[in-house]
């Protein structure tokens, strides 16, 4: 009975503590936000099993008045690039395809790179960054803004008027016409300038071509839209009901508005290379997702093998792909950012959004941060984001210490 005792005694003491420290840093990003210019965010702190923080700040909608939230929905940039590694490992699993597949023996039309076509450009080059494969002015395109709007000049900077002419003016394409007008010697934006000068292999340069064109290889290997083949085998095994690459696909009553730095509100747009940002969620369900992924990595069999997770989260560049003589400090998987620090995920950043999601591999915590306003190079949000960051691991570092007097 007295140690049991004790443990109620160890259980109510943390709890209390977990509360104090929770009700400190609501108190804490409150603050930062309310000194901040950006409209609304929403912070998510995790371990593969508990949610230890989750709250929304701010506005979702400023003119309507609607409170940022949970369960707010927004473009995840960048971070929807993860989505695509995991359809990539589920596409393996299947054998329809292998890393070191040349992706020419898979698409029905010819990718080479100008100066080496004797090299094949592989499935891995394409998840690593590694393919050569720039994005060049011509990605701008994939932009679209959905409906026609009338931009009002006394309203936007000059800088914010030519960005949003620019993707008002751009013409709906198909994934596979985008890729083809950017990768093909056909094709209307073609140059040879849109490969590095470096064969396929050689040196790792970020490409959302080279990632949109693997979401592409996936549906064609599978014979599945790409949509629906993450919505099999993500989407609906995690229960992430209110996410998808489609407004339809989300209830719009938790759709969020984005806004430029200075306040503005940028008209809905979508992305004709989709599968690179155009992935829309909550921190409520984003956080399912990296929970899960989570629980993977540590060797639970979750959507993928236990095995797919650790060949997918495991560095894969070398110094000469980098071209540097340092010691890296970051690297990279299938598309997941991989630290020698620990630090494993991805970030994103479009108009109107800022995500990060990340988990340290050593200390079994992760965070997740949105938020709906352009980052650009307003020198206050910049110091607002990295603020609340700093928050975010303050809050993390206590939790794991709280663990370790615990044992």
């Amino acid at each position: 009975m007295r140690t049991m005792s004790i443990l109620l005694c160890l259980a109510v003491s943390y709890c209390v503590s977990a509360q104090t420290s929770v009700s400190e840093l609501n108190r804490k990003i409150d603050s930062i936000y309310k000194t901040s210019e950006i409209a609304g965010f929403g912070v998510s702190i995790m371990t593969p099993d508990q949610i230890l923080y989750q709250n929304g700040f701010g506005y979702a909608d400023i003119e309507a008045n609607k409170k940022y939230t949970i369960n707010t929905v927004q473009n995840i940039g960048s971070v929807s690039k993860t989505f695509i590694g995991i359809a990539l490992m589920k596409a393996i699993e299947q054998g329809k395809l292998n890393a070191d597949t040349p992706i020419n023996d898979i698409l029905p039309f010819k990718i080479d790179h100008p100066k080496y076509p004797e090299t094949p450009i592989t499935v891995e080059h394409l998840a690593t960054h590694t393919s050569s494969i720039l994005d060049t002015e011509a990605y701008e395109k994939s932009y679209v803004i959905e409906n026609t709007v009338v931009l009002d000049k006394e309203i936007y900077t000059k800088k914010e008027l030519k960005e949003l002419k620019v993707m008002r003016t751009n013409k709906t394409y198909s994934l596979e016409s985008f890729l083809k007008n950017h990768l093909t010697p056909e094709g209307a934006w073609y140059k040879k300038s849109n490969f590095l000068k470096n064969q396929p292999g050689d040196r790792y340069e970020y490409s959302n071509i080279g990632s949109a064109l693997l979401a592409h290889i996936i549906e064609i290997v599978t014979n599945t839209p790409f949509p629906e083949y993450t919505q099999k085998h993500i989407l609906d095994p995690l229960g992430m009901n209110n996410s998808g690459w489609s407004d339809e696909s989300i209830y719009q009553g938790h759709r969020a508005s984005t806004y430029t730095e200075t306040g503005n509100i940028i008209p809905k747009y979508k992305l004709i290379t989709y599968p690179d940002g155009g992935f829309k969620s909550s921190i409520k369900e984003l956080s399912m997702y990296l929970q899960s992924l989570m629980r993977g990595y540590y060797g639970e069999d979750i959507i993928l093998k236990a095995t797919s997770f650790q060949q997918m989260m495991s560095a894969k560049l070398t110094k000469a792909q980098y071209n540097t003589k340092k010691e890296l400090k970051d690297n990279y998987g299938y598309f997941w950012e991989v630290s020698p620090s620990g630090k494993m995920g991805h970030n994103g950043s479009d108009p109107g959004i800022l995500t990060l999601m990340y988990f340290n591999k050593e200390e079994k915590v992760g965070a997740i941060f949105f938020m709906n306003t352009s980052l650009e190079e307003s020198k206050d949000i910049i110091r607002s984001v990295q603020q609340i960051w700093n928050e975010v691991k303050e809050f993390k570092k206590d939790y794991i210490n709280t663990l370790s007097i615990g044992e």
